[in-house]
């Protein structure tokens, strides 16, 4: 733990984040029960499926830094549940790439709307754009700190 930090800091920001998470916005925006048996790394496949024409599975995994086993268990749910396939890299005939279905284009869409809906209910209790700039570089800071070059 840094000396810069006091453990009153870490126990407020404990609170808050817990606070964030279970609130009345959190219980107001439903969930997609569409998404509810995708994990975290299944959402964060999708997204970068759908972000990224013909990723290479080894480029997800050195992106979300999990180990190719937990990628490949992702991958294996989201095929069975028909939300991708994976195929010959054109990049690179010896590896795999990963397209979106048309039924994980649709998964895409409700977590993106999702998504929308949640951090403009946070963004709204900001009442200036001032404020909301300041927040959004406040929290980029903290991103910056945590991302590894070979996220960035």
């Amino acid at each position: 733990m840094s000396i810069n930090v006091k453990e009153t800091e870490i126990t407020r920001l404990n609170k808050l984040y817990h606070k964030l998470l279970m609130s009345n916005a959190s219980k107001k925006l439903q969930y997609p029960k569409e998404l509810s048996s995708l994990s975290t790394i299944d959402i964060s496949v999708v997204n970068l499926v759908a972000e990224n024409k013909d990723i290479i599975v080894r480029e997800i995994a050195a992106i979300l830094s999990v180990p190719n086993s937990t990628l490949t268990s992702s991958i294996n749910r989201l095929e069975k549940k028909n939300l991708v396939r994976r195929l010959i890299s054109m990049r690179d005939r010896r590896s795999f790439s990963l397209e979106l279905t048309e039924q994980g284009w649709e998964i895409q869409q409700l977590h993106l709307a999702f998504e929308r809906s949640y951090f403009e209910a946070i963004l709204e209790k900001l009442d200036t754009y001032e404020e909301r700039e300041i927040f959004m570089d406040l929290i980029d800071k903290i991103v910056t700190g945590f991302v590894t070059p070979i996220e960035s």
